[in-house]
This record gives C-alpha cells, sequence and structure tokens, in this order.
C-alpha cells in the first residue's frame, strides 16, 4: 500500500537532500531531476540536454566528480596527484540520516526487512580504470562463460511491505563498490556493520530480518553477523550442503578429550538422514495465470554447520527449512528450496514469514534493473574509480527521490499499455514515477539556484602537455600456488 506524503513534506525532503551535497550543490540537483525524469537518454552526457538540468555538459561531469567529495576541483588541481595509487573513498551509508526518514515503517510484520545483493558494472575497454576484475555479467548466448571485466557493487537496502497489486520497490540504503582484494561477503558484513554503527540503528532495539541469496549462506559471512543481536539472517543454502544435528546432552561426567560440538549428519540430498521436523507449515499462492501452488514449509531447530577453532559454529544454531511447492495436481513445481534463519530472536519469526520475506528478496533485481535501464547506472564511463562510486551514490539517491515522490505521482499508463490497470490504492511502478517527474517539479519548483552565465575559461596554457594514463591489468584472481605446510601428526 503506498504510504501518503505531503507536498510540504516532499519539498523539505528535497531540501535536506540539497544539503548534502559539498559542492557544486545547483548542479547536483538539476542532474538529479534530469535522471528522475530521463525517459530516452542513452548517455550520461545526453542528460545535459534534459530540459530540468539548465547547465552545460562540462558543469553535469564536474558536479559528479565533485558534490560528493570533500575537497573541490581547484584545491585537487593545485596538489600532485599520484595517477598510480587510488584512494578507495568509503561511503558507509552517507545519507542514512536523510534515507531513514522516507523508510516505511512495517505493518504487518514484526520486524524491518532488508535484502543484500551484488551487481556488475561491466568496463571491458577502460584499460586505464584502476582495479577492474571478473565479474558476473549474463549473456543469452549458450556456451559462452557469463563474465566480463569491470567492477561489483554490493548493495543493501529496505524491502518494504507490499501487496500483490504493489509495484517492487526497494529504498537503497548504501551501494560500495567490492575491490578485487575482498569479495561480496566481506563487503557485505561491512556494509552491515556500519549500518549497526550508525546512531539511528544502533541505539534502536527493532528486529531486523537481512535476506541474501545462496552466495551468502555460509559460515564466513553468517557467524561475523551474530554479534548484532536484532539481526535475523534469512540465507538460502546450496542442496548439496551437509549440516548437523545439535549434539545430545548427556548426565554423565565428562570424558577426556574433544568434547562433542556436532550431532548426527544431515545431508540435505539424502532424506534418509533427516530427523523428524518440529513444525510443518502449509500455504497456498496464485499466480498471474491464476493457478494454485501450494507450499509446505517444513523446518529443523538448532542445526549446525561445520567451523573450526577460529570459527566456532557449533556454538551458532539456526532453524533449516525446506520450502516444497506443488501444484493442485500434486505436480512438483520447483526444485525444493532450503531455507537457513540464523540469529538471537529468530524464534520472533515464523516459518511463513521467512518463507515470504526470501520471496520478496527478488525485489532487488527489479531494482537493479530499472536503475541500470532508466538511471544510466552502467553507462557512465570514466577512468577515474572515485567518479565512479560518486555516479553510484547519484543513481542511488535519485532512486530514493523517485520513492519519496510516488505517492504524488499519477499514473498514466501510454496508449499501448492498456493492460495496466490504474487502482488508485496501489503503489505505482517507478518508471511510472519517472514519467511524471517533470509534472511534479514545474509544480512544487526546486532548492537549485538557476546557473549564472559567466566568460569563457581561459584554457591550457601554450605549450602545455597532458601525459598519458598508465595501462593497467586486469586482475585475476586464482588459486595460490605457494604449497601448503605438512600438518603434524
Amino acid at each position: 500500500m503506498p504510504i501518503p506524503v505531503t507536498e510540504s513534506e516532499f519539498q523539505s525532503f528535497r531540501e535536506q537532500l540539497y544539503q548534502q551535497f559539498n559542492h557544486r550543490s545547483d548542479s547536483t540537483m538539476d542532474l538529479l531531476d534530469a535522471l528522475c525524469s530521463n525517459d530516452h537518454a542513452p548517455s550520461v552526457v545526453h542528460l545535459s540536454l534534459n530540459p530540468l538540468f539548465r547547465g552545460g555538459y562540462s558543469s553535469l561531469f564536474k558536479a559528479i566528480g565533485e558534490s560528493l567529495s570533500s575537497e573541490s576541483s581547484e584545491t585537487v588541481e593545485e596538489q600532485d596527484a599520484d595517477i598510480e595509487t587510488v584512494q578507495e573513498v568509503p561511503f558507509p551509508c552517507q545519507c542514512l540520516d536523510l534515507i531513514t526518514q522516507v523508510i516505511p515503517q512495517p505493518k504487518e510484520r514484526p520486524f524491518l526487512l532488508l535484502g543484500q545483493d551484488c551487481t556488475s558494472l561491466g568496463r571491458p575497454f577502460a584499460k586505464t580504470l584502476e582495479d577492474r576484475g571478473m565479474v558476473h555479467h549474463p549473456t543469452p548466448i549458450k556456451g559462452n562463460k557469463p563474465i566480463t571485466i569491470g567492477h561489483s557493487y554490493s548493495l543493501i537496502a529496505v524491502l518494504p511491505e507490499r501487496d500483490d497489486t504493489d509495484a517492487p520497490w526497494t529504498l537503497p540504503l548504501d551501494m560500495s563498490r567490492v575491490p578485487t582484494a575482498s569479495n561480496s561477503t566481506q563487503t557485505g558484513i561491512t556494509q552491515i556493520n556500519a549500518l549497526y554503527s550508525h546512531p539511528n540503528w544502533s541505539s534502536s532495539d527493532r528486529l531486523c530480518a537481512l535476506v541474501v541469496d545462496s552466495a551468502y549462506g555460509n559460515k564466513t559471512f553468517l557467524i561475523p553477523l551474530r554479534q548484532h543481536e536484532n539481526l535475523v539472517i534469512i540465507a538460502r543454502a546450496r542442496s548439496n550442503r551437509v549440516f548437523y544435528q545439535s549434539p545430545v546432552l548427556s548426565d554423565d561426567p565428562p570424558r577426556p578429550g574433544h568434547p562433542t560440538w556436532y550431532g548426527e549428519r544431515f545431508d540435505l540430498k539424502d532424506h534418509q538422514t533427516w530427523h523428524e521436523p518440529s513444525q510443518v507449515t502449509h500455504t497456498s499462492y496464485q499466480t498471474r495465470r491464476g493457478r494454485t501452488i501450494h507450499v509446505t514449509i517444513t523446518a529443523w531447530p538448532d542445526m549446525l554447520m561445520r567451523g573450526s577453532k577460529a570459527m566456532p559454529t557449533h556454538q551458532c544454531p539456526f532453524t533449516l527449512l525446506r520450502i516444497e511447492s506443488v501444484d493442485e495436481s500434486g505436480k512438483v513445481q520447483f526444485r525444493p528450496m532450503w531455507l537457513i534463519v540464523i540469529g538471537q530472536r529468530r524464534s520472533e519469526i515464523t516459518l511463513l514469514e521467512a518463507y515470504q520475506s526470501y520471496r520478496q528478496r527478488f525485489d532487488l533485481e527489479h531494482t537493479f534493473r530499472f536503475q541500470k535501464q532508466n538511471l544510466l547506472l552502467n553507462t557512465f564511463e570514466t577512468p577515474e574509480v572515485e567518479h565512479e562510486q560518486h555516479w553510484v551514490q547519484l543513481v542511488m539517491l535519485a532512486y530514493v527521490q523517485l520513492w519519496a515522490a510516488h505517492t504524488l505521482a499519477i499514473a498514466l499508463p501510454r496508449p499501448w499499455e492498456s493492460y495496466l490497470k490504474t487502482d488508485a490504492s496501489a503503489r505505482i511502478s517507478p518508471s511510472k514515477v519517472q514519467q511524471d517527474w517533470n509534472r511534479i517539479i514545474s509544480q512544487l519548483g526546486t532548492p537549485a539556484v538557476a546557473p549564472k552565465p559567466r566568460g569563457n575559461s581561459s584554457g591550457r596554457q601554450l605549450g602545455q602537455t597532458q601525459t598519458l594514463r598508465p595501462r593497467l591489468p586486469v586482475v585475476k584472481k586464482g588459486q595460490s600456488k605457494i604449497p601448503a605446510s605438512p600438518i603434524a601428526a
């Protein structure tokens, strides 16, 4: 259901957003408005032709490079820049104070739902761009590897409650680049720790549930985050995993030797190793074509995964869920799905809520697609890693601004979109807000000041030459060739 926002509240939100930028605030606000109203620009430079962007194309790129930087271009030009070294600019929850103002509070769920995933920005021809690596890139051609050369970005966002008629939305909290020296799980842990170190989250005792896919369903991601008492993680597990039951406690005096950490083996592929579940829940839903799908959720509590001395997973039990979907005739529709529910307050989340929360995780994919197709996330080309990170943050803020105005927009389907049903009680999609952005800004105005004409630039000095940027190699990860030291008997 849409959450009503008054015009004065939206204007106040834009005023605070205007104050977030350190330099070139006017050009940056015009750039965000051009992004929010974009419907035909094929590249970032074409945004300078948008009527809502009142500057030139040079001011557009200066806004991207300086709006979120602590130093302006004049200060940077005075310093000796070292091209060979790239300084990482951290962006942990930069505008979290502003974004939390538009986060809707859950009404049906007793927790706030978060989602985390990674997306890739392909830059195969940017030979002067630092720290490029092999990233995932889907391809429709069979036989080709789904990879490309570029950067990967990790997104953590709030997944607001929605009905079946509501369009999928997310509220991005942070979007950080994954360095080649790290991976998605380590970057995700850094983002969550930075989120919970923020006063808005650390001072609150509200329960949060984080849904992630199978790439995060391992001990390196789940165990370090157990320190957050108010966080429950719902992660998908691969179907070839092996877990263990909790060991049976005995009243006999302890025997000498290593204590028992794990109980009986639980192989997801071998149903003969499964013990009796503690709870079974049934539910059903209808697809868009009217088919009824019956879902059976089976739960095994206090399960364990194999760990080590450095990572004592035997102290971190979790609830294991198995989801099986069949149609009306009893035919299995999908491969059974396994979910891990881990956290100190996992008992406060029911089986049905855990299953429905993970189903909503796919809203992140809609966000990535919209940001790339409509907000030009992957079309900005620059040799500077810092400028690319600035652009990703600006796209994230443009998406948040669309969410802040989604109740003020009017959904007007195009003549060939007769299949779209106009329901006033349903939440409209981000693309429909984008189509109506020009009308919203024309009525409410903008806090940005119109640019003033200035004289021609002096340009480069006579005889000044530009040094070529060095061509940088692609970082390729591989197995270490250092032989492992033998383990003493």
